[in-house]
């Protein structure tokens, strides 16, 4: 990436100043969620979800859906809480926050499979992180989560650049960050990067965000990019990607994350990848349905 690209980047991304601000409860109900949950304390997270009305409603009205199968709908933000747990109202905070922030009439991404994907790959993440004893669960949740933001920034200030660059993976069948390297000249991770530093985001999550395409080029935090990069391949071939079919082979053992991860992990010889796959049937199955009940809509799967 050229400094000409890199600058233009930067002086775009401080454009999003212009748009809606992202609520005040965003950054400390974040860092709340992601603290040990022994020291979570729920009305803490009560507190901070009742500040904000969209947030609290999103809430409210996620719990009460078939999903949950309650026989009586919560009639408290409390209630709302324990019934989603602090995961879902992870997810349901930066899909609110986040939709506050970038607008989806701007979107040239389909926001609904922007957030299936993420919340696909975050949960992918946190049963990958699972099978690792060393691994931190929650960190990998979050990274998960966030890995693909610089999509929102290429929606909103390079939409008409962004716009070429999906057509152009749609017809190759190639993935987005390809496209957009063949028709911008840069991708979603570096505005992505520029996002997260303007955000002052943690350092690990900034290194996923900025390398999880090419987790060898990240100086700190190689283990988690290259888990990020896993799970995300993973996703893909498992019906969680962009809706579209992209051309290309997946493997899964031979790719150089797997490496990464085996230098650090030393149980992850003992991972039956295959059996693992398999088990991800049931999640793909739990991220449609919530994604379809937050958004309120019908996703379907891809072939």
């Amino acid at each position: 990436m050229t400094t000409a690209i890199a600058t233009t980047i930067r002086n775009r991304v401080d454009r999003i100043k212009a748009t809606p601000a992202i609520p005040a409860v965003f950054l400390p109900l974040l860092k709340l969620l992601n603290a040990p949950p022994d020291q979570v304390k729920l009305q803490e997270v009560v507190k901070l979800v009742s500040y904000d009305n969209t947030i609290a409603a999103q809430c409210l009205r996620v719990a009460s859906s078939p999903l949950f199968g309650l026989a009586k709908s919560p009639e408290s933000i409390k209630g709302a809480v324990l019934t989603l747990g602090l995961r879902r109202v992870q997810t349901i905070l930066l899909t609110c926050s986040l939709g506050q922030a970038f607008p989806t009439n701007n979107w040239v991404l389909d926001p609904t499979v922007f957030w299936r994907h993420s919340l696909g790959c975050a949960m992918v993440c946190r049963k990958f992180s699972e099978k690792l004893a060393a691994s931190d669960h929650d960190k990998a949740y979050m990274a998960g989560l966030l890995h693909d933001i610089g999509f929102l920034v290429n929606c909103l200030v390079f939409s008409e650049e962004f716009g070429t660059a999906i057509k152009h993976a749609l017809h190759e069948q190639i993935p987005f960050d390809e496209a957009e390297r063949a028709t911008m000249g840069f991708t979603h991770c570096e505005t992505g990067r520029a996002l997260a530093e303007k955000w002052h985001l943690s350092d690990d999550i900034i290194q996923v965000i900025a390398h999880h395409h090419a987790p060898e080029l990240s100086k700190t935090a190689q283990p988690l990019v290259a888990l990020i990069h896993l799970s995300d391949l993973l996703c893909r071939v498992r019906g969680l990607g962009y809706g579209y079919y992209e051309r290309h082979k997946v493997d899964l053992v031979h790719n150089p994350a797997w490496a990464i991860l085996q230098n650090q992990h030393r149980d992850l010889g003992g991972v039956d990848l295959a059996r693992f796959t398999f088990e991800l049937d049931d999640a793909v199955e739990e991220v449609f349905e919530l994604v379809a009940t937050i958004f309120g809509v019908a996703a379907a799967k891809e072939h």
